[in-house]
């Protein structure tokens, strides 16, 4: 959430803040600017999503800013201060759309309940803009690019770079929605949107940081599932798990392997792509010196190769075949040390297409050619 105050007394700048703790309020950035004019300019340049505004500045006023603005396709929501109790001033912003109108001298409280409220409408907001873009999704099976915006600015705004889709068939066991189970059951901070197919079945957009696993998700899911199952009466509930994705494009992808999964059809459920990536990993170390493309690998344990992809990275902290490549050439070290093979031999061994190739990677992956490897280790006779 970011913060932009525009006033031309700087001790006002001083004041706010020794006064506020921006941190704690959920404000990310803040910048400051001394006249009307600075104010527009930083508004389009900075893209605020509150602003803190004085009515009587050089160059610009206030409202003058305001109106400059009003072409732009992110407008922040503003909260005017002002010496001057009048009706025009007020008025004039009640048509800029100004969310709040305080006199000065500043009264702290109030202006953090201010900044509070229009965080929470800001992100109620960002909420409604994520849930209308996945409901014409589901509807329409793909992303328009406008719609794709919507959805990427939506995420932006509420800090998700990692999300998934649950969807829930059956009856709920409370009077309290999916997202309001999960937001409780959540041993991390998340975000939880949710739209409704129909009265039986509602999709879900689990989204958060990093922190946000495969492994939790199912954590999640199974704390719902122990509540459903723990009602009076008791209620019958399927879940569909999506994969974990870190861009929004994917979202159809993710809506549809979430709803394969509910329907019983889907061959990557969560649980099943979390046992082959499991597998996969000492497959490598055993079998380094066979076909380990991804497509390879991928058809072998009968998983999508993009979802082993992320997965792979999400729960081992490395590329696929950045891990592939490491095996390998610590194996390649390890002969190089232990045997007097060629290169060719030792390059055959170890799953590289040719000498060349393998000399090539050899010395990227560690900045020496097998030679002087093999020669730094090599004793001087006495």
């Amino acid at each position: 959430m970011k913060l932009l105050i525009a006033d031309d007394q700087l001790s006002l700048h001083r004041y706010l803040d020794k006064v506020m703790d921006w941190a704690d309020l959920g404000i990310s950035e803040v910048q400051h600017a001394y006249n009307g004019d600075e104010a527009a300019n930083k508004i389009e340049t900075f893209r605020p999503d509150l602003a803190i505004m004085d009515i009587h500045m050089p160059l610009l006023d206030g409202i003058e800013s305001l109106r400059r603005i009003q072409h732009l396709d992110k407008i922040p929501r503003t909260i005017i201060l002002s010496a001057y109790d009048q009706f025009e001033y007020a008025r004039d912003a009640l048509r800029l759309q100004v969310s709040h109108y305080l006199l000065k001298p500043v009264d702290a409280e109030l202006l953090r309940d201010a900044i509070r409220e229009l965080i929470q409408q800001s992100i109620l907001d960002a909420e409604q803009s994520i849930r209308s873009e996945l409901d014409r999704t589901i509807y329409s099976g793909h992303i328009e690019a406008d719609s794709l915006k919507n959805f990427q600015d939506g995420l932006e705004f509420l800090s998700i770079n990692h999300f998934a889709i649950m969807t829930f068939v059956g009856s709920m066991p409370s009077k309290n929605d999916y997202s309001y189970l999960l937001k409780e059951q959540a041993v991390i901070k998340i975000h939880c949107v949710m739209c409704c197919n129909n009265r039986k079945e509602q999709v879900v957009l689990i989204g958060g940081g990093k922190d946000l696993t495969n492994i939790l998700l199912l954590e999640f899911c199974e704390s719902v599932m122990k509540k459903a199952a723990g009602s009076t009466p008791p209620h019958t509930l399927s879940v569909g798990i999506s994969s974990i994705a870190q861009e929004a494009p994917f979202l159809p992808q993710l809506i549809a392997e979430s709803t394969r999964a509910v329907r019983g059809h889907a061959s990557e459920t969560i649980s099943k792509l979390l046992d082959a990536v499991c597998r996969i990993k000492p497959y490598i170390e055993r079998g380094y010196q066979e076909d380990l493309s991804l497509q390879s690998v991928a058809d072998r344990f009968d998983i999508d190769k993009y979802q082993l992809s992320r997965t792979f990275k999400q729960e081992f902290g490395v590329n696929y075949w950045a891990y592939v490549t490491q095996v390998r050439m610590n194996k390649a070290a390890e002969l190089l040390v232990s045997t007097n093979w060629r290169n060719n031999h030792i390059a055959e061994h170890t799953g590289f297409l040719d000498e060349s190739h393998f000399s090539r990677a050899f010395k990227k992956h560690f900045g020496v050619t097998p030679k002087e490897y093999r020669a730094s280790f090599i004793r001087p006779s006495n």
